[in-house]
């Protein structure tokens, strides 16, 4: 799970643990339990990188409508 402090993270931190939560699902000796877990972390970090670029983006139209 995605505590508070990992909220806080960058976007590239974020990015970068979702790509391993997906190579760990991969992994032919993974067991479901864990492939779900892996899962529902990877989710968490997708939610967080989500968000960040949907607040990027309204700045940039924020921005662009100022301009």
């Amino acid at each position: 799970m995605v505590t508070m402090s990992e909220n806080k993270m960058s976007f590239e931190e974020a990015l970068s643990r979702l790509k391993d939560c997906s190579e760990r699902i991969k992994a032919p000796e993974i067991s479901l339990e864990d492939s779900i877990r892996c899962y529902e972390e990877g989710m968490e970090y997708f939610e967080l990188c989500s968000r960040t670029l949907r607040e990027a983006q309204q700045k940039i139209e924020t921005f662009e409508i100022k301009e």
